[in-house]
Parts: structure tokens; sequence; C-alpha cells
């Protein structure tokens, strides 16, 4: 894409159809040549730009501030033609980069969250996305882009920036494949669309596999930002996209089609030799099938995987071979069993398609989300705003029950404050209605009017049709991987939300983890192994959860063994570090409020330093 300047505000690089945007930041979406901002917390007005074609190679030599302001083992963003620069001084060496994440457009400065430093990589305190600051690379995710890097010298005691017109205006960075054409094997297939199949394509190109590469979803587009759809799509982005899409704002109008939040455009994949297949779905496994045809580009189920002769097979009677096959397969909602799940207006939420119907049906209707976990919580935090009432059925004694009932009681009582009525220790026994839901009735005998019903009460694996074969999996259906994700049948590996995986740094020889940022570490992980090359880092498990885009808790780490708890600070007003102990010895973090703890003990956890009980007692 060339590079754009936009007349009526500022400059920046956008992808047709990308978007990104932050809690306190604004949001950035573009379509064609039309970019919108949106203002962040802060409620500000939409503001349109054009953009237009600018290549100007015009150098910029230019002095940015003092070396004074900058002393060995600090770090400080500078403007520069209205773009932030982000300085740092390791030791004596200046390292320069962008100030702005290219994840959700987050600035690394941001007062007291000023963005992470540790051995030459800059963390973002939002998500912690992490930046080589030589290179601009991105090294950790959550994320696709890379930032740019800058040269900067010091004369005369002042901070002197070198670089150009062009790469002073890209806020992120695409990085290249060096393959330019692709070898006469036969492809790589990888049966999904998510965010571990997107990763992965992408780090297999820029590992220099030369092989073709095929990825087959069952949705209309492939990898789009899935993590909107509960957090922010059904309120927020549910307008904003609207304006974009369409000039015409109305209630009812879609929440965004796939094509908006898409993660990577069809020129991408072209010029990267990746094939896409939409609408197409794996639904069984076979041993034998008919000879290679030819095979459609869409509209097709994949009706078998042949693992003895190694190819798929479609409905329509076309086979493709394969020289590998990626099972990112990610997971599917569980669905309510309960008398009555299969009334009118009873929804799961998982894709774009259903984000639209539930935005649309629950629009001054009473809203019942069932389940209190991560999913449901933020399903009735997003329509909160918009549904006449908001009722949370929770099985437990506090919502959110993998962070500690401690954190769930404070955050049901933010809920209730804002209107969300939280239910808890409470199951649905059955729905009320004829035709289309009228009611929930809990085992308790209390019946809670409703017009829409969401069930957010967790995914499982969709590998059954993999139970016959010789790929293992365990006891839950999860796809069980080595550390190279591999499978237990040859040239098959599995990522994503279906697998059980090792997670060395823990010591646990398998567990299914369902994170957008672990999603993530095992596609670009694939992408070493599948060339034989080493990973440089182990995975570190991250997630971050957003309520009523006001506050919310990141979590680093794995809690699946702790024995002991240490909270600091105040869980009442979400300005706390909650620490997960094992044999005294912290094993995950999470952290509400302004200082992001559990970002810096993802560095930690990835760089080996162990946090006793003494450490955190200091």
């Amino acid at each position: 894409m060339a590079n754009k300047r936009l007349i009526g505000g500022a400059t920046t690089k956008v992808a047709p159809g990308g978007g990104r945007g932050g809690e306190e930041e604004s949001l950035l979406f573009a379509t064609s040549d039309r970019l919108t901002v949106f203002g962040g917390q802060d409620g500000l007005e939409m503001v349109s730009c054009t953009a237009i074609d600018d290549d100007s190679p015009s150098i910029v030599n230019e002095v940015i501030g003092r070396a004074s302001e900058v002393p060995p083992g600090e770090k400080k963003v500078f403007t520069v033609r209205e773009k932030k620069i982000l300085v740092i001084n390791d030791n004596g060496t200046l390292y320069a980069t962008g100030g702005i994440c290219s994840h959700y457009n987050y600035s690394l400065e941001n007062g007291k969250l000023f963005g992470i430093y540790s051995k030459g990589r800059i963390r973002c305190p939002l998500h912690g996305a992490c930046f080589n600051v030589k290179t601009g690379d991105m090294e950790d995710y959550p994320g696709f882009d890379s930032i740019p890097t800058f040269d900067v010298t010091e004369k005369d005691g002042d901070l002197i920036l070198n670089t150009t017109e062009k790469n002073l205006e890209n806020a992120r960075r695409t990085r290249k494949s060096a393959v330019r054409s692709v070898c006469d094997d036969h492809p790589i297939i990888v049966v999904g669309g998510g965010i571990s199949a997107a990763t992965f394509v992408e780090s297999a190109r820029l590992n220099n596999c030369p092989t073709p590469i095929t990825m087959i979803t069952e949705e209309e587009f492939p990898s789009y930002d899935r993590v909107l759809l509960s957090k922010v799509s059904l309120t927020r982005v549910r307008n904003l996209l609207v304006r974009v899409v369409t000039p015409i704002i109305s209630e009812r109008k879609p929440v965004a089609e796939g094509k908006d939040i898409r993660l990577r455009s069809d020129e991408y994949y072209k010029e990267n030799h990746i094939d896409v297949l939409t609408k197409t779905r794996v639904s069984k496994s076979v041993q034998t099938h008919p000879q290679p045809a030819c095979i459609s580009r869409e509209g097709a189920a994949v009706i078998g995987v042949d693992i003895a002769h190694r190819r798929i097979s479609l409905s329509n009677g076309d086979c493709l071979p394969y020289s590998k096959l990626v099972l990112a397969l990610g997971g599917a909602p569980r669905r309510l069993t309960v008398p009555g799940a299969d009334l009118k207006n009873v929804f799961t939420l998982r894709t774009v398609s259903e984000a639209n119907s539930i935005a649309a049906a629950s629009v001054g209707q009473r809203v019942v989300c069932i389940g209190g976990s991560f999913i449901g919580m933020e399903i009735a935090s997003a329509l909160a705003a918009t549904a006449a009432s908001v009722t949370v059925v929770c099985a437990t004694k506090e919502p959110l029950p993998a962070l500690g009932t401690d954190i769930g009681e404070v955050i049901r009582k933010r809920f209730e404050a804002k209107g969300v009525k939280i239910l808890t220790n409470a199951l649905a026994e059955r729905l009320e209605g004829v035709s289309e839901v009228s009611g929930v009735t809990l085992k308790s005998g209390e019946t809670i009017q409703a017009d829409v019903v969401i069930a957010g009460i967790g995914v499982e694996p969709p590998t059954a049709w993999l139970k016959d074969t010789c790929i293992e999996l365990d006891g839950r259906g999860f796809i069980k991987v080595d550390k190279h994700f591999r499978t237990t049948a040859d040239w098959i590996f599995a990522i994503g939300d279906a697998v059980a995986a090792p997670l060395p740094l823990w010591n646990i020889d398998s567990i299914n983890i369902q994170h957008f940022q672990t999603a993530q570490a095992h596609g670009q992980m694939l992408g070493y192994s599948i060339v034989g090359r080493p990973y440089p880092r182990d995975i570190v498990p991250f997630f971050w959860t957003l309520f009523f885009f006001e506050f919310g808790i990141r979590f680093a780490g794995c809690s699946h063994e702790a024995d002991e708890t240490v909270v600091h600070g105040s869980l009442d007003d979400l300005n706390f570090t909650k620490y997960y102990l094992k044999d005294g010895v912290v094993v995950a973090v999470a952290s509400a409020g302004p200082v992001p703890i559990a970002i810096q003990f993802l560095e930690l956890f990835q760089r080996k330093i162990v946090i006793s009980r003494k450490d955190i007692e200091k």
C-alpha cells in the first residue's frame, strides 16, 4: 500500500479494512481511502480525513531535544511533527522507535503506564505487545504489525533525529517476507482461519518457508479481530463501524462486517503466496478417497481428511493433497442443553454474524446472559448501554471464578452499580416460551423475564471428527501436541484453542489455554519449527478483560496449581495486584489500576526470573 497523507487530520498509515484502538486512546478504522478517527474514553467526536498518495523521500534531520532529558537508564517520548518518538538511553546507547503500539494504537508513554523496557525490548503497558528497539519487529503478542525505528544521535548535547518523511509518517510497519515464489511441493494446508492460523502462515513466510500454503476457513472472511466482539463491538464499535461502513446511523445496522476488522487484506495473502479458501468446513476424517482433482475456491465443505495418503476431500468431489496439515480449529461455543434452548433469540457468540444478530435483537430488550465467566460478563457489559435490562446467571459463588472470589465480588459490585443484575449460585433449568424465548427459569424456581438469552458458558474443541483417527485427544477432546506442536499423526500439527500443549516454564506437560495471545504464540512457534528453526523464547500466558470500556484486569502466568494468594493494594478501588503462588514462588499475577504489574511479570516470567514470597513482601 502506498503511503498516505491525511488531509484534514493527522498523518498515519492504516491498511484499508484495518482498525486499531485502545482503552484511553482514539480508535482508528480505515476503508478504502477514507480514514475515520474516533475518540477514546474522553468521548471525542468523529473526525474524517481523506488520504492521498505521498511517497516523498524528503529527509528529516532535526533536533528533537536535549540529551540531558534522557540520561542513561531512562526513556522519554518526544513529539516530532505531531508524531510521537520514544527515545531510550540504554547505558549510553540511544534507541528510538515509534511511540505508538501497533496493536490498539496505545501510547508507549501515557503517564504512569510508561512502556516497560528491558534488554532491548519495549512492552506496551496496555496488553503487553513487545517490540525489538533495534528493528521495531514485534517479538511478543498480541498484534501483528511492527513499529518504525529511527536513527537518533547526540551532537553538542542535542538529540538529532535522522529519518525520512515517509518513515516518520508510518505508525506501524508490516514485515516483508523474503519468499518471492513457492516450490513445487504439495501445499501446507491450514484448517482454520482464526488468530493462530493467521499468525502461523505469516510466521512461516517470515521464516522463509517456500512451500505453498492454503488456509481454509468456514467463515466468509479470513482472520479478523475476534476480541472486539465481546469486549466492545456490541456497543461502542457497533456505532463507530456503522459510520465507517455506511453514512446512515441505525441502531439495527450490523456491528461490523468481517472485512472491516480483518487483520490482513486479500492483497497481503496474494503477495505472500497464501491461498485462502473461505466458507469451507471440515466435518470428518476418512482413510481413503478417490484420486485428487481440482479444488474450488469457496463454498464447499471439507468432508474428509485422508491421513494415510495426506489429502483432504471436499463435498463437491474435489480433493487436495497436502505436504503438512495444520489443525487450527479454534473453539466451538458450548450450547445450552436445557429445555427451550432451541427457541428463537437464544444465542452464542463466536463470529461477526453472531455479534450482529445479538446486537440487532437486544436493543431495548430484556437480556439474560447465562454464564459468569469472561465471555458472559463481557457480553453483559457490552449490552448494558442499549438493552432495557441485563441479568447475568452465574453458577458460581462470584463471577470470574478463575481469578478468585475476592476479585469476583468486586467486579459483581461494579456491574450492579451499572445496573446489571448478577445472580450467583444460580443454575438455569429451562427456557420459557412458545416460538421465541420469554424467560429463564432457575433451579430455585425463580423465573427471569427475557426477550434475548445469550449463553457464555465456555467453549469446547470441535474435534469429534478426529476421535477415530490416530490423532490423540485428551480426556476433554483437545488435541495433544508436543513442544513443536506435532500431533501423534505424521505430518499433522495443531495450534490454538483446540490443543493441549506443554508449558515448559511451569513444568506442565499438557494444558489447554484459550487466550488470544497464547494462540498467536502457538502460530509463531509453529512457523519456526515447520522450517526446523528453534523458537527464541517460551510462552507466558497472558490475557486481559475489559468491562464497560472503563475498567479491566490483566493476568500473566499460570495459576493452574497455585496453593496460596497474596493481595497488595485495594480490591474495592480496582487498584491492586494479586499474586498466585505455588510452593512459595509466584506463578501468576492479576492486576488492575494504573500500574501494569501483570505486564511487568510477563517480562519477568519470560526471562525466567524467579520471584518468591519474600520478594513480594519487601
